[in-house]
């Protein structure tokens, strides 16, 4: 029942205590149901009152990756970006970031986006872009990223 409010976009309930919550997010990791990980995007949103939430949630999404593989677990947040957009644009970013720390990670990353639709290459180009002018000396791995995207699409970035 738990899981369903999640595939319900109903996962924030703000009585639900984070033990309660924690236990659920365990429970989806257990079933290695990849329709539940996408429910959890849709679970994000800039305005938490708790941010720990929000980290469950990320830690979460992140473990994907490990249940179904970098790939499968990349094109899974490719996929469900623009659902999450413009109510989780810091947690989109903040993915991101983290994702430009891992070196093997970007460039598989950046592989897939690169074969993505154009809509959706656009919207991590405009992440990562974001990324840069935060912070040009932190991110400076998005160069990396957007070189590989632009070979391989051949769009000038």
């Amino acid at each position: 029942m738990k899981i369903e409010k999640i595939i319900n976009g109903k996962l924030m309930d703000p009585d639900m205590e984070m033990e309660e919550f924690e236990q659920l997010l365990s429970e989806i990791i257990k079933s290695n149901n990849s329709e539940y990980i996408r429910a959890l995007y849709l679970a994000f949103d800039d305005r938490f009152e708790l941010p720990e939430y929000g980290e469950n949630l990320l830690y979460t999404v992140e473990h994907s990756r490990i249940m179904f593989g970098d790939e499968i677990g990349f094109e899974i947040l490719i996929e469900m970006l623009p659902k999450m957009l413009p109510h989780a644009q810091q947690w989109a970013e903040w993915m991101h970031a983290r994702i430009l720390n891992e070196e093997i990670g970007r460039k598989i990353y950046a592989a897939l986006v690169s074969n993505a639709d154009p809509n959706l290459q656009k919207l991590v180009i405009n992440i990562m872009n974001q990324l840069k002018e935060e912070s040009p000396s932190h991110y400076d791995s998005t160069a990396e990223v957007l070189s590989i995207i632009e070979a391989r699409t051949g769009e000038l970035l």
